[in-house]
């Protein structure tokens, strides 16, 4: 990360840049890993075992941690 001072009228003090941007980046990252892992296992238990019961409930879980993901990279000017 790059710091700068930065002289204000209370005197010098560090700013970092970018730090927020990562941050939204992170959780950008961890939203879409959760929606991807969630509706991959309500797949996987659909397809290739008996337990459909389970596996649908999943997949419309995961539809809704992607529908999540999508709000917040809309929210932050994220590009797709």
């Amino acid at each position: 990360m790059s710091d700068m001072v930065v002289a204000g009228p209370r005197g010098a003090y560090h700013h970092r840049m970018g730090s927020l941007m990562k941050k939204s980046q992170q959780v950008e990252k961890n939203k879409r890993y959760l929606a991807i892992g969630v509706a991959g296992a309500g797949v996987a238990l659909t397809a290739l075992t008996p337990l459909a019961l389970v596996g649908v409930p999943l997949m419309a879980v995961g539809a809704y941690f992607g529908w999540d993901w999508y709000k917040f990279r809309a929210k932050n000017g994220m590009r797709f």
